[in-house]
């Protein structure tokens, strides 16, 4: 399937070298872009940017976990980039291709020591190999888009791209995102009802250089625990081959928008999320709140063993989140309350390969997918710091109580109660270096009780830790 789309790709380049081969069509091309109004010779930028558009990042990444609890501590600096190409638009197709490399330049060892693994600087290179430090190239986008109409706002496009979604997303907080293939559509007429999804066949996880069908992704990181206690190990064992994503989202009015979506993942769950926010905008500030409901349901095969079993045959759960925020007008500052509840009729599960959880308690470093009996308070504090908004920062804290270690069927990770605290800066440089973005993410996971089972082991890189990042981007 893959390798029509790179045919179908490939002719699509050589239709747009044809065009420019035709001898009127080249006279033309050589009127207005070759030659300037001074009779010179136009540039070589120019001149590719008219046959497409090259879009560049690098991104330099340290990260630093100090574990208080293990006394096992960890450091990684990693450099790469990717080089984007997008074609033109010709009779409303569009091919788009990317790929990207990343180095290693220094680093503690990130294989498990003394039954300790690493959890977070791993995922910058290749968590299937903690010893691979070159060979972390991995080509990304390939794709051909059709648009619907003139204005490109709707779409639909065949091949390896990206997707932003709820749960299936770009879980962008490494080196490099999450990539998909399959097919994906997006319709954005009207603008008040606009609907998307696809069929998603193959998957790349961030902290990967490989692409797996989608039942192979499930368990690429860890496996944590079955629901009676032993270790998961269903990496392997699970006969997923598509994902199925369904959206709805419908603005009754201007300031309040509903939204509807569905994951449908063959012989694993089905996942419907619904969501609505509203606003209300005043003199001196803005005024919002969201709610959000999650259900899930297995669809697993009751004879494949529990120790096999990404979701029990059935197992179900049910997810509420709410969100209160006000936004001062005159700075765009903004303080918010949220809260979210997962039920204990069972834990709330989705492959951590395919993205991060939207609930509005989410909070970099951590997660509570993996969970059931949770509830969750979280405060979270933005600001810009110069009128220009160049500069901003974050505040955030966060309690979650997660059910006793010893409850393996709501407790996948065996994580601990515990509290967040984050600090986050952003600075956007501007003049010769614009297009240069600093940013800064300091946690602090501290434990709520020390339940009985507490040892320095369950702890580790998920609670008595500090942990920094600190990247930088050039985007051109």
């Amino acid at each position: 399937m893959f390798k029509r789309i790179s045919v179908i790709i490939l002719s699509l380049f050589a239709y747009a070298g044809t065009y420019g081969q035709d001898p009127q069509a080249q006279k033309n091309f050589e009127d207005d872009i070759l030659i300037t109004s001074d009779g010179k010779a136009d540039s070589l930028q120019h001149l590719l940017h008219h046959f497409g558009t090259f879009e560049g990042h690098i991104r330099t990444y340290f990260m630093s976990t100090v574990n208080l609890a293990s006394g096992t501590h960890y450091y990684a600096l990693a450099a790469g980039g990717g080089l984007a190409y997008y074609s033109p638009v010709i009779k409303n197709f569009q091919a788009g291709l990317s790929g990207s490399m990343i180095y290693n330049l220094a680093s503690s060892p990130l294989a498990p020591e003394n039954g300790y693994p690493n959890r977070y600087e791993l995922g910058l290179f290749d968590v299937t190999n903690p010893g691979n430090r070159d060979d972390l190239d991995r080509l990304e986008k390939l794709y051909l888009r059709y648009y619907l109409n003139e204005g490109k706002r709707s779409f639909a496009q065949l091949g390896r791209f990206s997707v932003r979604t709820p749960l299936v997303n770009l879980q962008d907080g490494r080196m490099r995102p999450n990539l998909q293939e399959g097919f994906w559509f997006e319709f954005n007429e009207p603008a008040r009802l606009r609907a998307s999804g696809g069929w998603l066949w193959k998957t790349s996880p961030r902290g990967t250089v490989n692409w797996y069908h989608i039942g192979e992704s499930v368990g690429v990181y860890s496996n944590g625990r079955a629901v009676n206690g032993a270790p998961a190990s269903y990496f392997g064992h699970i006969k997923s081959k598509n994902i199925f994503v369904a959206n709805l989202a419908w603005r009754p009015a201007q300031n309040v928008e509903y939204q509807y979506w569905n994951y449908y993942v063959d012989h694993l769950f089905n996942v419907a999320l619904q969501e609505i926010e509203a606003s209300k905008k005043t003199a001196a500030v803005t005024w919002s709140g969201g709610f959000q409901y999650l259900w899930e349901r297995s669809l697993s095969d009751p004879s494949v063993p529990v120790e096999n079993q990404y979701i029990g045959p059935d197992e179900q759960s049910h997810a509420f989140s709410g969100r209160f925020a006000v936004v001062r007008n005159k700075d765009a500052s903004e303080w918010s309350v949220n809260y979210t509840r997962i039920t204990s009729h069972g834990r709330f599960l989705f492959p951590r390969e395919w993205g991060i959880e939207p609930l509005y308690t989410f909070n970099s470093r951590e997660r509570n997918e993996g969970a059931g009996d949770v509830h969750a308070v979280m405060v979270d504090h933005q600001r810009n710091v110069d009128k220009a908004g160049r500069s901003s920062i974050r505040l955030v804290a966060g309690l979650y109580r997660m059910p006793p270690l010893s409850d393996a069927r709501l407790n996948k990770y065996a994580m601990p109660s515990y509290y967040q605290l984050g600090l986050h800066g952003h600075y956007r440089f501007r003049g010769y270096l614009s297009g240069l973005e600093a940013r800064m993410i300091y946690t602090y996971k501290g434990n709520l009780d020390r339940q009985p089972e507490y040892r320095p082991l369950l702890a580790h890189n998920k609670t008595d830790m500090h942990h920094l990042s600190v990247i930088m981007d050039y985007f051109f």
